[in-house]
């Protein structure tokens, strides 16, 4: 009997972290995204500055140590987007998310049929950014995979960043 337990024990422990690998679908109601993240993530919303003033970004967030997966919108006035092409704004984004770090790579993508950005960041301590931007109307959607330079061409990167998606609303 002391045998079977350890057994099931083992068992148990193992299979552990193959359930912890299983990933699930984030998709907020009425918001326009999905996308496919290693667990369930937490959700927070915080004001970010802005040239159009604070915004607010809701994010949700996986976050694994040396690793993290977030995923986010954030709703802009009109007025932000007055005299200002698609392809500036969308440069302008990247321009903001790579602040104080080093840009490696930045090109034009398209998310479910509508222009966005990709951009590859290298950061401080080791670290890369890399992030995924569309802008819907004034509503802007943003993927951002951060680990260890190297990772970004790894089997969870490539899942997350490509499962990026619009939806109805």
């Amino acid at each position: 009997m002391r045998r079977l337990l350890s057994a099931i024990l083992v068992l148990a422990a193992a299979a552990a972290p193959a359930a912890a690998q299983e990933w699930v679908e984030h998709r907020p109601p009425g918001i326009g995204y999905r996308i496919e993240m290693p667990e369930a993530p937490k959700q927070r919303a915080q004001d970010v500055p802005s040239a159009a003033g604070p915004i607010k970004a809701v994010l949700a967030f996986v976050d694994r140590g040396n690793v993290g997966f977030i995923v986010g919108h954030s709703d802009y006035p009109a007025s932000a987007f007055d005299g200002r092409s698609m392809e500036t704004v969308l440069d302008d984004i990247v321009k903001g998310q790579v602040g104080r770090n080093t840009l490696r790579e930045q090109g034009p993508i398209a998310i479910s049929g509508r222009p966005g950005r990709a951009a590859v960041i290298d950061g401080a301590q080791g670290l890369v950014i890399v992030t995924r931007a569309v802008l819907v109307e004034t509503r802007l959607f943003q993927a951002i995979y951060v680990g260890p330079k190297g990772s970004e061409t790894g089997d969870d990167a490539k899942r997350f960043l490509g499962s990026f998606a619009l939806v109805e609303r």
